[in-house]
């Protein structure tokens, strides 16, 4: 039995310059936190008896990296001991003046980086394990490193792949691997890097596809505590793969229905009880769309709301966004009868906000709102709210 830790799309030192411009010291503390992840996981591979890290590509985010970087990686590796393969990525590629290329990154014995486009790999004999890879070499590879290569077995050896490529895409820019070839080479397991929220596992042939996805977000588009995966394999095949929580961030996206508010203190008050309800609060990035049916007179006002939030007692996310995403109450009351300016602004719209699509709801819903209160006489665009 061979246990492997396959991780990757640590993108390490990422400049998060929205949180950086907002808070530059937090913006170098979400950028520290990404290391410490990255050691955390090496930690994780000893912990769990794993013969071998896999590291497939997307280590870095760009070509500029912090020295204080390469120490800490430097000492995870060392740390560990056991064999670390880095298959360089479109962020990362392997090129002349690359960290992976320079002789002042001090990287210990243990690390084996691939260095060409070209398919090739290392042995681990005291493992039986050949690990196939390759490199980028600049930010793109529009060809199909396995292409024409075909069976990839060696005896005595389990025979894994360690890449980043798109098995998603035939035309991709980024290594495309066609389900025949990865079934054609015979490997029991092709560990991908590049698809942050990765799809499940897939069998091709004998070969199993699976990409380890992101161990840390850095944004919306990737929710929930990263992870990476400890797999096993026995008999020459993968017999367990197992998904092991290591980010100590979150993005977070949800909803909180606030139908009947008519102020921004009573929309405020249903975001502080749903804010009350996470764990790991500290933790946690939230993205907070308002949703539900609310007087056609109110237009909440998203910053007041999110203000008295963060103004509540016991209050502890790390950040918070939030946007309105609610409607008008459709049935209109008195305005469907209005003869005045009014309904008519609200029969004109009506059709839309009950037949259209959702971005034309929300256009129409938001001019009728800014419509009514113009004609109110009251603030539409940086007051906002009702209150």
């Amino acid at each position: 039995m061979l246990k492997i830790l396959h991780c990757g799309d640590f993108h390490l030192d990422s400049p998060f310059s929205s949180l950086s411009a907002a808070d530059p010291a937090r913006g170098e503390e979400r950028r520290r936190g990404l290391c410490r992840v990255f050691s955390r996981v090496l930690r994780l591979a000893s912990e769990e008896g794993c013969g071998a890290v896999l590291i497939s590509g997307d280590v870095f985010d760009c070509s500029y990296i912090c020295p204080d970087t390469v120490v800490a990686m430097s000492e995870a590796f060392a740390g560990f001991g056991g064999p670390v393969v880095i298959s360089p990525g479109n962020h990362d590629p392997y090129t002349e003046g690359s960290v992976w290329a320079s002789r002042s990154s001090g990287f210990p014995e243990n690390v084996h980086i691939f260095r060409s486009e070209e398919l090739s790999y290392f042995d681990f004999p005291e493992l039986a394990l050949t690990v196939w890879g390759y490199a980028f070499n600049c930010d793109r590879m529009e060809q199909s490193p396995l292409s024409g290569r075909g069976s990839l077995e060696r005896p005595g050896r389990v025979g894994v792949l360690c890449a980043h490529a798109d098995i998603l895409s035939p035309i991709s820019k980024y290594a495309p691997l066609t389900p025949r070839e990865l079934a054609d080479s015979g490997l029991a397991l092709a560990a991908l890097g590049h698809i942050h929220n990765p799809p499940e596992p897939t069998l091709y042939g004998k070969t199993l596809a699976a990409y380890c996805g992101f161990p840390e977000g850095r944004g919306f588009d990737e929710q929930g505590f990263g992870a990476v995966s400890v797999i096993t394999l026995e008999d020459g095949r993968v017999s367990d793969i197992r998904r092991v929580c290591v980010g100590e961030h979150r993005y977070l996206c949800a909803s909180v229905n606030i139908s009947g508010a008519g102020s921004d203190a009573e929309a405020a008050a249903a975001v502080t009880q749903a804010i009350e309800k996470l764990e790991q609060p500290g933790a946690t990035s939230l993205s907070l769309s308002l949703i539900g049916e609310v007087p056609a007179e109110y237009l909440p006002d998203v910053r007041k709301i999110r203000g008295a939030a963060e103004s509540a007692e016991g209050y502890s996310l790390y950040s918070l966004e939030i946007t309105d995403g609610t409607l008008p109450l459709m049935d209109g009351g008195a305005l469907a009868e209005d003869m005045t300016v009014r309904g008519e602004l609200y029969r004109t719209l009506l059709p839309m906000m009950q037949n259209g699509s959702p971005e034309e709801r929300r256009t129409a819903a938001s001019a009728l709102r800014i419509g009514l209160r113009a004609l109110d006489g009251r603030p539409f665009l940086d007051e906002g709210g009702s209150n």
